[in-house]
């Protein structure tokens, strides 16, 4: 099931060519990935209903085949277990074992998940604007109204808020509580959300507007622009390095004081990438279902 083949794309990047630590293949194209930030263990799903768990050297520790199809994941910094949005209403509970312990099912489509850091609240944004929130014993504890059906949703590691977007470019924070804190209405539509710094900034991947930063009130800092149409972003947890991937299938290392480490054509279309809390990797997920980790030295 591994690939360790590099392919030229690798050599033939710009700039501070990384090392391939590792490659991984799934069974069917590759539908999520999440990465637990304190353990570096790697979840993923594939299009038939797989979920594979690998540590922070790529090695699979569970493997199971549960419902189809899996459309996004939660999981937990902690690697201790995580949801599964499947279809379009159903949210599964599952442990590190991968063994699904629950299901919910909304009257409504979800449109976006998300689970807070240490796994014990997940939250559900449908289809109509309402946001609810759960515990691990899937009982609901909040609920509340916003504007529009958030498409991304992040929980703030730092606070007990959440941090969203809505199509047509719109920007919110939310109390945990579901009181909005601000909501701001942006210039594109966005691809792709990432929080940093505790939360003290958002990174949007815009499209053809690039990687826009925004700080803890909404107001935009600042951004990259980048060759191509940015529809993936992730970054490290200082902020200082951020990854990105465009639909022309261009990635990009970069670091925040300005320059790109390093840049190169990718062999395929991107499903998900994820930047280490330390930003010196990076886990690229491709659509084909090939996972593969980059490591870049330390310098002095």
């Amino acid at each position: 099931m591994k690939d360790r083949g590099g392919g030229d794309w690798l050599r033939q990047g710009q700039g501070r060519t990384p090392d391939l630590a590792w490659s991984f293949a799934t069974e069917a194209p590759l539908v999520a990935m999440k990465w637990a930030r304190e353990t570096g263990d790697l979840l993923l799903a594939d299009a038939v209903g797989g979920m594979y768990l690998l540590d922070r050297a790529g090695k699979l520790l569970n493997l199971t085949r549960g419902p189809s199809p899996i459309r996004a994941l939660g999981f937990s910094d902690t690697g201790a277990g995580g949801v599964a949005l499947v279809g379009d209403d159903k949210l599964y509970w599952f442990n590190r074992q991968l063994t699904f312990q629950g299901c919910l099912e909304h009257a409504d489509q979800v449109a976006s998940i998300a689970l807070e850091p240490f796994g014990q609240y997940a939250a559900v944004s449908l289809a109509d604007g309402q946001l609810i929130i759960y515990d691990w014993y899937r009982k609901r504890v909040r609920s509340a109204q916003t504007p529009h059906p958030l498409v991304a949703l992040e929980f703030v590691p730092t606070a007990a808020e959440l941090v969203g977007v809505a199509e047509y470019g719109m920007l919110c924070r939310l109390k945990f509580t579901g009181e909005t804190i601000h909501h701001k209405q942006l210039w594109s539509n966005v691809g792709d959300l990432a929080v940093a710094r505790g939360g003290e900034t958002v990174l949007l991947a815009c499209y053809a507007h690039g990687v826009q930063l925004h700080d803890s009130h909404g107001e935009q800092i600042g951004s990259f622009q980048v060759g191509g149409t940015a529809c993936r972003t992730s970054a490290s947890f200082s902020g200082r390095k951020l990854a990105c991937a465009t639909m022309e299938r261009h990635f990009y290392f970069i670091d925040s004081d300005g320059p790109v480490e390093w840049q190169a054509i990718l062999p395929d279309d991107v499903c998900r990438i994820a930047c280490d809390p330390l930003g010196q990797s990076v886990v690229i997920g491709f659509q084909s279902g090939r996972v593969v980790r980059l490591d870049w030295k330390k310098t002095e």
